[in-house]
């Protein structure tokens, strides 16, 4: 297939656009794929119920649910989460309930000093909240580390945020000081395919992010967001990494919002559709039944907050 600008330059994937193994012959059998998709599809539909909301100044994460179905599935429930902008769909797949998201959503909830409605925090889940500072909370998961670290524990910390956080000093400073004391702590980098030919790298001056975050002696990785395979894969081998006490390590996910209406092939739910399909494993009842198994629960929920409420 002829590489078009729609393609990201460097990133690894396991999966070609419609759907085949990259390789040809690549072994996806330690992947639990059947989670994964439910995962993308329950992030968003949690998307699309938002929407709904006519929620003022939102916005949508429709296309980037790589991300947040990577990071729940590659987590444990002990490791703390301190997602970024977009990232609202992490705490409710690593456990918030439906009625949590639709307190939340309402302002109902002691999170609701947050900046964005659908930025949910989780404490008692280890999902952090979405400070209202750009990269400010890449300092509480430095420090969230650090205690991990001094604790000896086999816990890990895993931050998500977008491109153009990297020209701020917050990175830069949570990013020298992980290096320096070799602390369990992931960065997850949101790099966005821009239409019309320009390079992910295109939010910032300079070369991509993989390539510069190297120089500091982190591992780095940059992964196509398209492929929610590729980028669990090597999220989850940054993670176990920082377990094993190897340092912290940045991934690079290059993700394509719905909202450029890039081709079929660039969406993270689509694609791993298409594999699933080749291999037997997806039919149009799997699919009703994971969208009704969320769709119901959110529903159900708020449902009863608004007649809860006076």
């Amino acid at each position: 297939m002829d590489t078009t600008f729609w393609e990201p330059e460097g990133a690894e994937r396991l999966l070609r656009p419609d759907g085949s193994p990259a390789d040809g012959d690549t072994d996806l059998g330690d992947l639990p794929l059947d989670r994964l998709y439910r995962a993308l599809v329950a992030a968003r539909t949690l998307d699309l119920k938002i929407a709904r909301l006519g929620l003022p100044a939102r916005a949508p994460w429709a296309g980037e649910e790589a991300v947040a179905a990577a990071v729940a599935l590659a987590t444990r429930p002990d490791d703390w989460v301190f997602p970024g902008p977009r990232d609202g769909a992490i705490a409710f797949l690593r456990g918030l309930d439906a009625e949590a998201v639709a307190h939340q959503l309402r302002s109902a909830d002691p999170a609701a000093g947050l900046p964005a409605r659908d930025a949910f925090a989780d404490p008692e889940g280890h999902t952090g909240p979405l400070p209202r500072g750009l990269g400010h909370h890449l300092a509480l998961a430095t420090g969230t580390a650090r205690a991990q670290a001094l604790e000896d524990t086999e816990h890990v910390t895993v931050a998500t945020f977008g491109e153009g956080t990297t020209t701020t000093g917050a990175f830069h400073e949570a990013l020298s000081l992980a290096a320096a004391a070799e602390l369990p702590l992931v960065f997850v980098c949101k790099s966005l395919v821009w239409p019309e030919g320009a390079p992910a790298e295109a939010g910032t001056v300079g070369d991509p992010v993989y390539e510069r975050v190297r120089a500091l002696g982190v591992r780095t990785v940059r992964t196509d967001g398209a492929c929610a395979a590729a980028t669990l894969r090597h999220l989850a081998d940054a993670v176990r990494r920082a377990r094993d006490g190897k340092g912290p390590a940045l991934v690079e996910v290059v993700v394509t919002p719905a909202i450029f209406d890039p081709p079929a092939e660039r969406d993270p739910i689509e694609r791993l559709r298409r594999h699933l399909d080749r291999i037997g494993k997806w039919n149009r009842t799997f699919q009703d039944v994971a969208e009704a198994e969320v769709a119901t629960r959110l529903e159900r929920a708020f449902r009863a907050y608004e007649e809860a409420t006076p």
